[in-house]
Order: C-alpha cells, then sequence, then structure tokens
C-alpha cells in the first residue's frame, strides 16, 4: 500500500514537472524571437512607400506628401530595454461608397510620442496629444481636405521580430498584434537609426483648442 502511493507521488511529481518544461519552453523561444534584433529603426509595410519623418509630414506647413502607394510605418528609438519614442505613419484607403464606385476615400494619418514594453511582450504606444495630424480625402469631394488634429493611444498585446528575406534581400520583420490579438500588416526594416522628427513634443497643448 506504501509503495503504491509512493509510486502514485512519483508519476505525479514527474507529471507536473514535465507541464512545467512544457509552459517553459515556449516562453524562452517566443523571448528569443523577440530578441532576433533591437526594435530600432523605422519599419515599413509592403513596398515601402510609407515611412515615417519628414518625407511624408511637413510640420513647417503641415501638410502630407501622399506617397505612391498604401501602406503604413513605425519608426522606434529606444532608450532603456523597454521604453523609448515611438513614430506612426499611415496612407490607407477605406470603404468605397457603394453608391458610386468610382469614389473613394483614403487617410493619412502620423502622430508620434514614448512607448513602453511590459514583462508579458506587450507594447504600449502613448502620442504627445498635441502634434498628431490626420487628413480625410475624398475622391469626389470639392478638394478641401483639411488637416486635422489626431490623438489616438495604441496598445499592442505582442510582437516578434524575425529574420526574413523581402524582396531577395535578408532583412527582418515585425510582427505586431494589436489589442485583441488581430495581427497587424507585417513590416520590414527599412532604415536604421530611423528615419523620425524629434524625440520631443514638437507643440503645446492647449486647453479648449484640442
Amino acid at each position: 500500500m506504501h509503495r503504491a502511493r509512493q509510486a502514485r507521488s512519483l508519476v505525479t511529481a514527474a507529471w507536473a514537472v514535465a507541464c512545467a518544461l512544457a509552459l517553459f519552453v515556449p516562453c524562452c523561444m517566443a523571448a528569443k524571437i523577440i530578441a532576433d534584433t533591437s526594435l530600432n529603426g523605422t519599419w515599413s509595410s509592403g513596398t515601402g512607400a510609407v515611412v515615417t519623418g519628414q518625407s511624408f509630414f511637413n510640420l513647417v506647413n503641415n501638410t502630407f506628401n501622399i506617397p505612391k502607394n498604401a501602406g503604413q510605418a513605425y519608426s522606434f528609438t529606444m532608450t532603456s530595454d523597454t521604453t523609448g519614442y515611438w513614430e506612426q505613419a499611415v496612407y490607407q484607403y477605406m470603404r468605397p461608397d457603394t453608391s458610386n464606385p468610382r469614389c473613394f476615400k483614403a487617410q493619412l494619418l502620423w502622430q508620434h510620442g514614448n512607448f513602453t514594453i511590459y514583462p508579458n511582450a506587450s507594447l504600449v504606444l502613448d502620442p504627445f496629444r498635441a502634434d498628431g495630424r490626420q487628413q480625410l480625402s475624398d475622391s469626389c469631394g470639392d478638394g478641401n481636405d483639411k488637416v486635422q488634429y489626431y490623438a489616438q493611444q495604441e496598445m499592442m498585446q505582442s510582437f516578434y521580430i524575425s529574420k526574413y528575406i523581402h524582396y531577395d534581400q535578408p532583412s527582418y520583420k515585425l510582427q505586431l498584434y494589436e489589442f485583441d490579438g488581430t495581427p497587424k500588416p507585417p513590416m520590414y526594416l527599412a532604415f536604421r537609426p530611423p528615419e523620425m522628427y524629434p524625440t520631443e513634443g514638437l507643440h503645446k497643448f492647449m486647453v479648449g483648442l484640442m
């Protein structure tokens, strides 16, 4: 009886160790994938037509330079292992007007700010609220597409960086997952160091004007 209980205890202990190892190994693998290279740099989706910095948004005259193709880009400058600065550029087409298929709308947006990486690999992007801008354009509109203020915190459930062959060239791929786990379009390392504006607030936030 005593030997039976002892045998069951050994089996239980072995099972517990096996489960612990099963949980531990994927964790280590995920950490290795994330560490393939630094987050530093400018990352751009697709053909790389959209990048951050002055080539996308002109701070002096408050205008967007429309890229050749739609896409998105993020830039990161790390100040520690878990914190730093980020910048975002997006040019995307919106759902067309079903009443007139020849008409389409597009969104251009730019913002930047601080970011924090948490122990579970989640990534939170906090914007400088007074700096962000967006423009909604309508191909069938009057052409008076005004630039508006834009500030939106982004929360990424997780991310990973891996080696990748992009257009027959060795590169790195950044995969971001939104707060609900939805994958964003993969982005590829375009510049290192990154192409981005100064890593500080560039406008004053005025209560009542935003």
